[in-house]
């Protein structure tokens, strides 16, 4: 379509020439050829409520050119100003692409522009990743979710996410849009604190930032259901606001207030996409020990309630220096150093050390987890506490870096051990 407007235009530009000459005189261009140019430049912001529209003057510097298309690269429609005024829903980078047509021909330049808009805000930045389509879903700390007193003074509730919410994921678009991918399921505080089928979310946000002040994410109303937006926990929040109390490229923490002055605080991390071969390459890269720094390294309970029978604790003596390793050829092998805990009778026992043991390493299905190991169902071969899991000895990598690792241990339909540990 654009070649043919062009085609058209030139077409007249001929017609033009041979319609003003003598009827004798063969039709020829003439002049030189156009050479298309331009610059741009971005307009300052316009409101602290974030993405705002991002105005981006064009300055037209094509010489010997008296017709003008422009893409802006953003799919609106084609201009045909010598120097727009152009306005981008969003910041990122664009293709813009600028053809000139003279009395000689046509020329056409693309230039690739990176707009900063709302993006040179440190949070939404974070927050957005500027185009990159960054995903954020639940934090598998046993604190993910908090109700909290008005001041925040007193704890009426912690604990992690249930095993239909673990899985959610929010994106924050640039240009305000919000995508909420439940994958099958929705934990619905608002009808009845149960797993239901993917429930519609709100379809966009904007950012409220002043100096001073915690960023504030704001929901739009879901169009056309009498159901109330959410972020993490689908409780009612009022206002549809999130105050955002901290934050960093990998976690954030946003807390709402429910209808009765009580605060719900829910912790998100930010999605990471590993296959199941590269966290069996991180599980080998290291010996692993269990996190004696962290006040609570192991928690029981049920899949959705992964600390309901036992919140945490310290270590005992001989379990800090459990270490385990683990190979690219699936093998496994862990060394007491003297002791085992032995849970029954949860006391320091014999040294129950076992060497180069073969697992399977396969991803996971149904249940949060990158991947998971299941070892042999022979007696005293278990990873991290003796009394898990159940009988059927899978554990569930939740998350891995080349410091951590949240392993959960059970195939999550009935009690579950979480375990965090720290490379060595």
């Amino acid at each position: 379509m654009k070649n043919k407007y062009l085609i058209i235009a030139l077409s007249m530009c001929v017609s033009a020439l041979v319609n003003s000459g003598c009827s004798k005189t063969t039709a020829s261009l003439t002049g030189t050829a156009s050479v298309a140019d331009f610059s741009f430049i971005e307009n300052a912001a316009s409101s602290d409520t974030l993405p705002y529209p991002i105005g981006i003057s064009f300055t037209n510097n094509s010489t010997e050119a008296f017709l003008y298309q422009w893409d802006f690269g953003d799919n609106t429609q084609l201009s045909g100003i010598a120097s727009p005024l152009h306005y981008y829903s969003g910041g990122g980078t664009y293709d813009v692409r600028l053809t000139s047509v003279g009395s000689n021909g046509n020329n056409s330049v693309t230039k690739k522009i990176y707009i900063e808009g709302a993006c040179k805000f440190e949070f939404f930045k974070t927050l957005t990743d500027c185009g990159n389509s960054k995903e954020w879903t639940w934090s598998n700390d046993g604190d993910a979710i908090k109700v909290l007193s008005p001041d925040a003074t007193q704890v009426y509730f912690t604990g992690a996410p249930a095993s239909c919410q673990s899985d959610d994921v929010y994106i924050f678009g640039s240009d305000g849009s919000l995508t909420y991918k439940a994958n099958d399921f929705t934990f619905d505080v608002q009808s009845g604190y149960s797993c239901q089928p993917g429930i519609p979310n709100a379809p966009k946000y904007h950012v409220v930032i002043k100096e001073g002040q915690d960023p504030v994410i704001t929901l739009d109303p879901i169009e056309g259901s009498d159901r109330h937006p959410f972020i993490g926990t689908n409780d009612i929040v009022k206002d549809n606001k999130y105050t955002v109390i901290s934050y960093d490229n990998e976690n954030m923490v946003i807390r709402g207030t429910l209808a009765d002055g009580a605060l719900v605080q829910v912790k998100l991390k930010k999605v990471v996409k590993l296959t199941a071969d590269q966290v069996l390459t991180m599980l080998a890269a290291h010996k692993w020990r269990f996190d004696a720094a962290d006040p609570a390294p192991i928690t029981v309970g049920i899949e959705a309630s992964p600390s309901s029978y036992f919140a945490g604790g310290p270590l005992a003596d001989c379990q800090v220096d459990d270490e385990y390793t683990f190979t690219a050829d699936k093998k496994i092998s862990y060394n007491a150093n003297g002791s085992t805990f032995i849970a029954p009778p949860y006391s320091c026992g014999d040294d129950l050390s076992y060497s180069n043991i073969d697992f399977s390493f396969t991803p996971v299905s149904g249940v949060a987890g990158l991947a998971q190991f299941r070892l042999p169902l022979t007696p005293n071969i278990f990873f991290g506490t003796t009394d898990s899991p159940n009988g059927v000895n899978i554990y569930r990598v939740l998350e891995i870096s080349d410091k951590k690792m949240l392993i959960r241990a059970g195939d999550g339909t009935s009690t579950v051990w979480t375990m965090k540990f720290v490379a060595q």
